[in-house]
């Protein structure tokens, strides 16, 4: 019998899925104690080099592919990992923060960054996903 997810939990599953092909492929994520100011974790790439990531995990049915950020400020070294979960197998998206700034839309009152990648069924979903195509499982941008 499959248990029922809170929205905890699954952020948490996306959570771990990154950090597990990170290690993977040579990297290493770096845990804060806390979840503080976006940062889920910081990882030391391959080349000794830092990045800062907030992961953004969504489940089907409802909000697939739509990734919210609240309270987003663009930092050359902060990196959005969007994950589609729950599919056969998970997509990933990792975008510069000022990529995603660049294409989200500004929602409730100027705190919200929401990014509609979907999974390609509108037009408008169809065209990001084109735009934005070289950020698809672009792990490369955190493994160095």
């Amino acid at each position: 019998m499959a248990i029922e997810l809170r929205s905890t939990e699954k952020g948490k599953l996306g959570e771990l899925y990154v950090f597990a092909k990170l290690i993977e492929n040579g990297a290493m994520p770096f845990l804060p104690v806390a979840d503080i100011r976006g940062v889920d974790a910081i990882v030391r790439k391959k080349d000794g080099s830092y990045v800062e990531i907030q992961v953004k995990a969504t489940w089907p049915p409802q909000q697939i592919g739509y990734y919210n950020v609240r309270n987003l400020m663009a930092r050359k070294s902060l990196f959005i990992v969007g994950l589609a979960m729950g599919i056969e197998r998970p997509e990933v998206w990792i975008l510069p923060s000022k990529e995603f700034i660049k294409y989200a839309t500004l929602r409730e009152k100027g705190t919200v960054y929401l990014l509609s990648l979907g999974l390609g069924e509108t037009k408008l979903e169809i065209s990001r996903r084109e735009q934005l195509r070289e950020y698809r499982e672009a792990w490369h941008l955190l493994i160095g």
